[in-house]
């Protein structure tokens, strides 16, 4: 957020360019000019904080705003082109701290010996340097004698490579007193600090404070920085996610320091909560202690050329970090397959659990009729179409929380995976007798406390509508109703989640926060979403 930095006691003559004009008429900064090529450069770094930015913890929304682009169109429209082309130009960089002065405000990381000696100058190498290996190394010199020539170095790199040892402009507390000055110089104003200057440039302009309004907020970008940087802003939009996501911009984030705590004091407890209750359920816990962290679920059919029942997924490895891969065992009697997980398998295990998937866009069987191997270039796939049939999928039902023993697309657990509580070893498994019988619990449960959650509303019961995307989880899956996008577990904790919510929630900014958690835990844990067993010790996606 900005702060303000020490006042600026005397007010600046008004001696700049924008001192005689006409402001209710004038041309505004953005009609005439508009530094886009380094808004470009700050909108990336801001985008490749990934989630380090400042909205993005809220929720996902796609298309969000960069909030220094917003930051600056403000700006552009508020500040008056002059007569003074360079010095208006000037003023903005100042006040998004994007000039020279700014980006050495804002330069926090150290610059490697090898940056500098490429910026250096024949006679600064052998001064600051010795060459060991080929590779410049820092000589012996007073920190200060190192500060200079770090700066010297920044001073002369690309605003590109400058940008990697900077924070974002949003991340300080704005341009230095000097550059105030120069600022209220140029301008004919009196501020110390973005929301004062803004409200002195609207009141010129219009008469008041600039007031922005977006009708279609998305994200809240706009209006989030409208009002940080001192607009009154207003806000709408036809999705309620969005109402949501930007009211919790304005009032969580915008909220402060202590707002932010006391929210997620409310989403710690909720989480203690819901963990004592699974707890003394005993429905993720092992025999051995071990408490489950991760269940892995596929869709099985029956091979319309093999009339085996085949689990699907399309490779078989389940942990990149312990070399976990999941072995299909054919069952004669049944015509099905047991799983087994092994750990630490070798590299020809591995090569065959991603090679030898049973979905390659469409149900690849691994045996034959009678239950003997295939090579892989002898498989035979098959169109899931043919599973479904000339008159589709049965629809589901809207007490239905798993498919029915005789639905075409059935749902198996495969593996389990494990943490030591004590030493937060990981351990994947298949899932053995007594796991099922967990399973079945956690379903029970979940039957037990269905109706009174749809009733309060903590588990949706609206049915899916017709729509382009829509319609294919009808086609496809045969849902018709949105929590049947969830298995029995899933449901059941996303369920546990949005009571504990109600209940502990003590604020509108805490019933929010824990509203958008809850959107943030169904994101990743639905059948929508595929195991990465890639990723750093696996992860949903």
């Amino acid at each position: 957020m900005t702060t303000i930095p020490d006042r600026v006691t005397e007010p600046a003559p008004a001696v700049g360019a924008a001192a005689a004009i006409d402001w209710p008429n004038a041309r505004a900064f953005i009609e005439a000019q508009f530094p886009v090529s380094r808004l470009s450069k700050e909108s990336y770094k801001e985008r490749k904080a990934g989630a380090g930015q400042t909205l993005t913890g809220l929720g996902k929304w796609w298309g969000r705003k960069p909030l220094v682009l917003v930051r600056a169109a403000i700006l552009g429209l508020l500040l008056p082109a002059t007569d003074d082309p360079k010095a208006d130009r000037d003023t903005i960089l100042a006040l998004l701290t994007m000039d020279n002065e700014g980006l050495l405000r804002r330069r926090t990381k150290a610059i490697p010996p090898a940056a500098v000696h490429a910026h250096a100058t024949a006679r600064e190498r052998a001064e600051w340097f010795d060459m060991v290996e080929g590779k410049p190394k820092w000589k012996k010199l007073p920190a200060e004698e190192r500060r200079r020539a770090q700066e010297l170095a920044f001073r002369r790199m690309g605003y590109d490579e400058k940008l990697t040892y900077c924070q974002r402009p949003e991340e300080i507390d704005g341009p230095s007193l000097e550059a105030w000055r120069r600022i209220n110089r140029h301008l004919g104003t009196s501020a110390a600090a973005l929301p004062e200057l803004v409200r002195e440039l609207g009141e010129r302009r219009f008469g008041h404070t600039p007031r922005v309004g977006d009708a279609f907020c998305g994200g809240g970008s706009i209006p989030f920085e409208a009002a940080r940087i001192g607009c009154d802003a207003y806000a709408s939009d036809l999705s309620p996610v969005a109402a949501l996501l930007t009211w919790a911009a304005l009032n969580i984030v915008g909220g402060g320091p202590e707002v932010v705590e006391r929210v997620q004091a409310a989403q710690r407890r909720v989480y203690e909560a819901v963990k004592q209750q699974i707890d003394e359920w005993g429905i993720e816990r092992n025999e051995d202690g071990w408490i489950a962290d991760a269940y892995l679920y596929c869709n099985e059919v029956v091979d319309p050329v093999s009339g085996w029942r085949v689990p699907l997924a399309p490779t078989w490895m389940v942990g990149n970090r312990l070399r976990a891969m999941v072995e299909l065992i054919p069952n004669v009697e049944t015509r099905s397959f047991e799983f087994v997980v092994h750990e630490n398998a070798s590299d020809e295990q591995l090569a065959s659990a991603r090679e030898n998937g049973t979905w390659k866009g469409g149900i690849s069987s691994p045996v034959r009729t009678d239950g003997t191997w295939l090579a892989s270039s002898e498989r035979q796939t098959s169109s899931l179409d043919l599973v479904r049939g000339s008159q589709g999928l049965r629809l589901w039902d809207r007490l239905d929380i798993a498919s029915r023993p005789d639905d075409v697309l059935q749902e198996r657990l495969y593996c389990i995976r494990w943490v030591n509580p004590t030493t937060g070893e990981r351990h994947y498994a298949a899932p053995t007798s007594t796991d099922m019988v967990r399973e079945q619990d956690a379903v029970r449960r979940l039957q037990d406390k269905l109706p009174e959650w749809m009733r309060a509303g903590y588990i949706p019961n609206q049915r899916i509508k017709p729509g382009d995307k829509t319609d294919e989880l009808i086609r496809t899956r045969g849902w018709t109703y949105w929590y049947h996008l969830f298995n029995p577990r899933q449901l059941l904790i996303a369920g546990l989640f949005a009571e504990a919510s109600m209940r502990e929630a003590a604020s509108s900014e805490e019933a929010v926060g824990l509203l958008l958690s809850l959107g943030r835990l169904v994101q990743w844990n639905s059948k929508l979403c595929s195991w990465n067993w890639a990723a750093a010790g696996g992860a949903a996606e």
